[in-house]
């Protein structure tokens, strides 16, 4: 029976997740406005803890959890938990990445069409009851190299949905690629350093860690093209976001697009301010299908993990 085990649903999730859990028996405390001192006082009681973005489970948090078994992420990043100490407590963590694969994918390339045609900037004008038609020359995503940084799940979507728009597709992995999928694709793996030279569309789909955390700076823009897009769907910490003021400022680079920001909200306002930016604030899993996904997998993920672990007192 699992109504001996409490879950904790610190942030908001789609009910039909919840759903789920209480059909399956188990006790649910939700708690969407949660302060971290009340988490700290009720962690002890709970065998299940669930967070989005907005709660920070800390090396405090999973030590006072003296029950708790399992941490989960309604969503991709795991930036707000201690992974290493839950690996420390043998506490797995869960997170619904499938859920949101498309969604983000579907932004990135959406971002994209946006920079190739100014469409933000041609929205403005006509809103200031400005007709600057002759003004705006774009481009088309046909035939233009479109550069992933990350060929993950995310990643490899994004290639697979470029690719359909004719865009020659290069990406970076420092890991083996399914050759399968580079195949059928007609991507091809190459070097970080390659890619960035050559790609017309840089697209960012790779986690924050201590490796990737601003691998983006002033030496990279350097090696890009002054014609080329960033995108950045993924985390904020992988770009330097005072080099990319100045890459865009000097129009070493001829646009970007930001989905992701180092601080959240951002505080740097003279870069979201750039006309030749576009700035989002973290909608890359803001879709109804999405959102509704995310709760259904991670439930399902929890359920799993108690049917497949009986034993687990």
């Amino acid at each position: 029976m699992n109504s001996d085990k409490k879950i904790l649903i610190c942030d908001k999730i789609e009910p039909e997740g919840v759903d789920l859990l209480k059909e399956s028996g188990f006790t649910i405390l939700e708690n969407p406005t949660i302060t971290p001192e009340e988490l700290l006082e009720v962690i002890s009681e709970v065998h299940v803890v669930v967070v989005r973005s907005r709660t920070k489970i800390t090396e405090s948090v999973i030590n006072s959890g003296k029950i708790l078994e399992l941490i989960c992420r309604p969503g991709t990043g795991i930036d707000n938990i201690d992974s290493s100490t839950a690996e420390k407590n043998n506490i797995p963590v869960f997170t619904s990445v499938e859920a949101s694969t498309n969604a983000v994918a579907e932004l990135t390339i959406s971002l994209a069409v946006s920079l190739a045609r100014s469409i933000p900037l041609a929205d403005r004008s006509l809103k200031d009851n400005q007709w600057i038609k002759n003004s705006i020359l774009g481009s088309e995503l046909r035939g233009k190299t479109f550069g992933i940084i990350g060929l993950g799940r995310i990643g490899r979507r994004t290639g697979i949905l470029a690719s359909a728009l004719e865009m020659k597709v290069i990406g970076f992995e420092k890991q083996i690629v399914d050759k399968d999928y580079l195949s059928k694709y007609n991507v091809t793996q190459v070097e970080l350093n390659e890619l960035l030279s050559k790609s017309d569309f840089i697209s960012l789909h790779l986690p924050a860690t201590p490796e990737t955390i601003h691998m983006i700076g002033k030496e990279q823009f350097e090696l890009m093209k002054n014609t080329s897009f960033l995108i950045n769907t993924a985390r904020g910490q992988l770009i330097v976001e005072s080099d990319l003021f100045d890459a865009l400022s000097n129009n070493k680079i001829a646009g970007a697009a930001l989905d992701v920001f180092e601080t959240e909200p951002p505080t740097n306002t003279d870069l979201i301010k750039l006309k030749n930016l576009i700035a989002t604030p973290h909608i890359g899993a803001q879709i109804i299908e999405a959102q509704k996904e995310a709760s259904i997998v991670i439930a399902q993920k929890i359920i799993n993990f108690y049917s497949e672990n009986k034993t687990t007192e």
